[in-house]
């Protein structure tokens, strides 16, 4: 029943995201779509990879530290919410992306955990696109001196920008959200081969899609709602 209930959601999701396309004349083939299964149990982590999910995201160390060793398969685990610099290492040992760089103190201690652990990793930039307070993301006038800092020493691999759309705004200011991480990806040209725009959820995706991501992140839409006991 778990497996089936996600494979209709999947298929839900893999069409919004086609129309989307469509009515902004992009191709399917852009978009990637991370499953976000914060509080999920691991079962329904592996039941996704195991339809051909290939990207999972994680709010916290603690969930990916306790969910990737019972996993198997193809997938990459990204880090998606804040990360504090204690747990930076478990963080790139555990995960191929880091989405939530937001402070030169953190890119610096990433970069210290990578070259110990002897390994790659791509990292975006998370920018405060909304100005809510509540946020964590560095302010759009820090975005490309945070970008060029990562690119340039080669030690991490730099993949583009990361935003969370305004909570319960509008259609106009979620969109205006969107578009300015566009232009500070276009800012950032010239400092990746490709710059990944990781913007949009369960609620906004489809905008975000119209307005240039390149990575949404789904979490109920595919998982359906969240146990947060």
């Amino acid at each position: 029943m778990l497996f089936a209930n996600l494979q209709q959601n999947y298929t839900m999701v893999c069409e919004r995201i086609e129309n989307a396309c469509c009515k902004s004349d992009r191709a399917v083939s852009d978009i990637r779509l991370v499953a976000v299964t914060k509080t999920h149990p691991v079962e329904t982590v592996q039941a996704l990879i195991d339809m051909g999910i290939t990207d999972i995201g994680e709010n916290r160390v603690q969930e990916i530290e306790k969910k990737v060793p019972l996993l198997h398969g193809n997938f990459a685990m990204h880090m998606i919410g804040h990360l504090q610099t204690n747990k930076a290492a478990k963080a790139v040992a555990l995960s191929h992306w880091i989405q939530s760089i937001d402070s030169i103190r953190l890119l610096e201690k990433i970069q210290a955990c990578v070259q110990t652990a002897h390994r790659k990793i791509r990292v975006l930039v998370e920018v405060n696109t909304s100005g809510e307070q509540s946020k964590s993301g560095c302010i759009p006038d820090e975005c490309y001196m945070l970008a060029q800092r990562m690119a340039a020493d080669g030690i991490l691999e730099f993949g583009g920008l990361m935003t969370i759309g305004p909570l319960g705004a509008d259609e106009s200011a979620t969109r205006n959200a969107f578009a300015q991480l566009r232009r500070l990806g276009e800012q950032c040209k010239g400092l990746a081969p490709l710059i990944d725009l990781s913007m949009g959820m369960s609620s906004d995706f489809e905008w975000a899609i119209e307005e240039g991501a390149t990575i949404v992140r789904i979490g109920s839409l595919l998982a359906g709602s969240r146990d947060y006991q």
